[in-house]
């Protein structure tokens, strides 16, 4: 089951601080407002303790595309994982820098959040990308405002590569191949979890690419982290 909490919220700036023991109501309406939840959980829910995104916060509104959207944890303490992630059995264990002695920085959630929010920013300069085969999206919703960059094609189809670098992450290439990347986007890129290979293998592309590597964060959690948390996702 996907998590959906949101699309566009009319509300100004919603999740400011809260108080310790009531959710703040706007969230509360952005939930029942996206059907997450029916009414009479909403109800259950002003009475209980809030699902907290961090201390005295439940939830934070970012605009991606000229939408604000409301990134929250769901508010259903009953609410389970998607099934697709419940298997323990997948993949290798990727440790925490995986990528020595390149110096890409391991990010968690609050640092995605924020990769996130600096989506709307004038200065453009952040670009979050999937890099999971085209199949994931579809099954598990993706992260807000990420785009999609298959890490298979990327490494296989060089025209696909180049187009990507100089399209989406703002390297320039001369008509020699030369690349400049004194404009380059920083990217935060996701796969499945830690224990998922498609991510690393498109860091390592961009590394091969000569992509700087402090402008390449890892999502070690991936959606994986993201759903386990009931943090919102998008179609």
């Amino acid at each position: 089951m996907k998590l959906l909490v949101l699309i566009p919220v009319f509300t100004a700036i919603i999740f400011a601080s809260v108080s310790a023991n009531q959710p703040n109501k706007e969230v509360i309406n952005a939930v029942e407002y996206n059907s997450v939840i029916n009414t009479s959980n909403v109800k259950k829910i002003k009475k209980k303790k809030p699902v907290w995104l961090k201390p005295g916060v439940i939830g934070t509104t970012l605009v991606v595309d000229g939408k604000p959207f409301v990134i929250a944890r769901n508010q259903d303490r009953k609410h389970l994982i998607a099934k697709i992630y419940q298997k323990t059995g997948r993949g290798i264990i990727k440790p925490m820098h995986p990528f020595k002695p390149h110096a890409v920085e391991t990010i968690a959630e609050h640092e995605m959040i924020s990769y996130i929010s600096r989506l709307s920013s004038k200065k453009g300069d952040v670009v979050v990308v999937d890099a999971r085969k085209s199949i994931w999206p579809t099954l598990t919703g993706s992260l807000p405002g990420a785009i999609h960059v298959p890490f298979h094609r990327f490494k296989k189809n060089k025209k696909y590569a180049l187009e990507t670098l100089e399209d989406e992450f703002g390297v320039v290439i001369n008509n020699k191949g030369e690349m400049d990347f004194s404009n380059a986007k920083t990217l935060a890129v996701y796969c499945n979890g830690n224990w998922c290979k498609m991510s690393p293998e498109l860091i390592w592309a961009l590394l091969d690419y000569g992509y700087p590597a402090h402008k390449i964060k890892y999502y070690r959690g991936g959606m994986q982290a993201w759903q386990l948390l009931g943090l919102t996702t998008v179609d």
